[in-house]
């Protein structure tokens, strides 16, 4: 009888051990990303999520993924999308995808020595370019034809790659000493990555005069 409780205990607590060893899982399901970790893509084009796959040691595919973080594909920046998964013991295992938007004309942003020629003078001036944070191809300046508060955006057609078109579109700024509404609309062309012109028209209260913009990287 006391073999047989002896027996009894060894199985119990067998049973025991068994079951503590089963159940102690601490291992985190893999997450594997389906395309690119890091990928980027074009200001105001489209942008699809590939997607991710789990796999847990225990409980195999895992197919209730969460996924947080999202895409603007209207503004340029750096946007992470993680990828989450957890198993029926609690364990969370994650992967996260980095995407970036960008303006394909964001090589033309830098500093520029100007020339400004209308009305027979000629102004030489500093200037900034930015790309648009909203507009692919499109760049800004700071002081259009040497006039302050001169915020003025241009488009570059084929912005990577030289030579390309430049259009200046049709656009109302208050500026200049005295300030006034000035509308400026014209063309031009980059023959080089370090410089092009713009042929521009601005009229201003009726009156209208023909100029020429040239933009030197310095």
């Amino acid at each position: 009888m006391k073999k047989m409780k002896n027996l009894l205990a060894l199985a119990i607590i067998g049973s025991v051990l068994f079951v503590s060893c089963d159940g102690d899982d601490t291992t985190k399901p893999v997450v594997t990303l389906k395309g690119a970790s890091d990928t980027t893509i074009v200001l105001n084009s489209t942008w699809t999520d590939p997607g991710a796959t789990a796999e847990d040691d225990e409980d195999g595919v895992i197919t209730d993924i969460q996924v947080t973080g999202t895409v603007n594909v209207n503004l340029t920046g750096t946007y992470v999308i993680t990828y989450s998964a957890t198993d029926a013991a609690g364990n969370t295992g994650s992967k996260s995808r980095t995407v970036r938007v960008r303006n394909t004309a964001d090589g033309w942003a830098g500093n520029y020595s100007v020339i400004d020629e209308v009305g027979g003078s000629q102004y030489t001036y500093s200037d900034i370019i930015t790309f648009s944070q909203t507009e692919n191809r499109m760049v800004w300046v700071t002081k259009f034809a040497y006039y302050t508060n001169g915020a003025v955006k241009f488009k570059f057609e084929n912005p990577e790659s030289v030579p390309t078109d430049i259009t200046l579109p049709q656009q109302t700024v208050y500026c200049g000493d005295p300030a006034a509404d000035r509308t400026f609309s014209g063309s031009g062309e980059a023959s080089t990555i370090e410089s092009f012109y713009i042929n521009y028209t601005e009229s201003t209260g009726g009156t209208s005069v023909t100029g020429t913009e040239t933009y030197t990287k310095q």
